[in-house]
C-alpha cells in the first residue's frame, strides 16, 4: 500500500464494536466514529493507532462502501514480529478507543462506469475489493463484475458465504474461488494460470488487483495478455511493512 500523503484529511477517534477472527491468519475489525463520520471513497485506506500513540501506526484498507452511520471494516493480516498487526490480533478489544486518519490512496473506480469490471484478490487484500463491489453493487446492479479470490485453502476464503449470497442476488455478479494449496471444487491454481479459463478477453474491462505484491504483478500480467489496457489496471499491492 502507498505511504500516505503529509497531510491526513481526516483524524479523529474510533470505537472498537467488533474485533473477529476471519481466517487464521486474519481477523476483521468494525469502528464506530466517536466524531463526524470519516468521509472516503470505495478503495481508499486509512492508519490506525492506539489512543495513546504508543504503537507505530499502519496502514489499512476499509473493507466496505460508506455507510450512513459511519461504521467502517478492516482486515488485518498477522505478520510475523509486526508490532501493530500483533497488538491487533492479541490486545485490542471492543470498547477500546483508537485513532483514525485518512482516507488516502487512489485505488478507487469511476462511480459513473458501466464497463465489465474484474476484480481480483488475495488474502486481506480482500478488503479494498470488497467495498468496491459492495459500492458498484448498490449504485450499478447491472453492471457485469466478475471477482476472483485466490486462497490456499477453504478456510482461508475471506467471505465465501457473502460473496456467494450477493451472486445470488445480482445476476450481473459472478463469483469465482481457486484454491492453490489443497483440493476442492474447481478451479484449482493461481489466478494467473487460471484467468483464461474464467474471462478469455478483457478488451474494454476495469481491472482492479490487490493482495501481495508478487500476486499483484502476476495479475496484472495476466489481464493485459488477456487485453486489458494498462491504463485500466489498478493495483493496490500490500507491503508487509503496512500491515506489521
Amino acid at each position: 500500500m502507498a505511504e500516505p500523503a503529509a497531510a491526513a484529511a481526516d483524524d479523529g477517534p474510533h470505537r472498537i464494536v467488533a474485533n473477529e477472527r476471519r481466517t487464521q491468519t486474519i481477523r476483521e475489525l468494525w469502528l464506530r466514529p466517536l466524531d463526524v463520520p470519516l468521509r472516503y471513497r470505495p478503495g481508499e485506506y486509512v492508519l490506525i493507532e492506539d489512543a495513546d500513540r504508543a504503537i507505530p501506526p499502519r496502514s489499512y484498507s476499509i473493507a466496505n462502501a460508506p455507510r450512513p452511520d459511519g461504521l467502517i471494516s478492516l482486515l488485518v493480516t498477522r505478520v510475523d514480529d509486526g508490532r501493530t498487526s500483533t497488538w491487533i490480533h492479541d490486545q485490542l478489544r471492543v470498547g477500546d478507543q483508537v485513532s483514525v486518519s485518512g482516507p488516502y490512496g487512489t485505488f478507487v473506480d469511476d462511480p459513473q462506469s458501466t464497463a465489465p469490471c474484474l476484480l481480483l484478490a488475495a488474502g486481506s487484500g480482500v478488503a479494498p475489493i470488497r467495498s468496491l463491489l459492495e459500492a458498484t453493487l448498490s449504485r450499478n446492479p447491472r453492471r457485469p463484475v466478475t471477482l476472483v479470490i485466490s486462497a490456499r485453502t477453504e478456510a482461508d476464503v475471506v467471505d465465501c458465504r457473502r460473496f456467494t449470497d450477493w451472486q445470488a442476488v445480482h445476476r450481473a455478479f459472478r463469483f469465482v474461488r481457486t484454491l492453490t494449496r489443497a483440493d476442492g471444487p474447481a478451479p484449482r491454481g493461481r489466478i494467473r494460470a487460471v484467468l483464461p479459463s474464467l474471462c478469455d478477453d478483457l478488451t474494454g474491462h476495469d481491472a482492479f488487483i490487490a493482495g501481495a505484491p508478487g500476486f499483484v504483478r502476476a495479475c496484472a500480467t495476466a489481464a493485459a495478455a488477456l487485453g486489458a489496457r494498462p491504463e485500466r489496471i489498478h493495483t493496490e499491492p500490500f507491503f508487509a511493512e503496512s500491515l506489521a
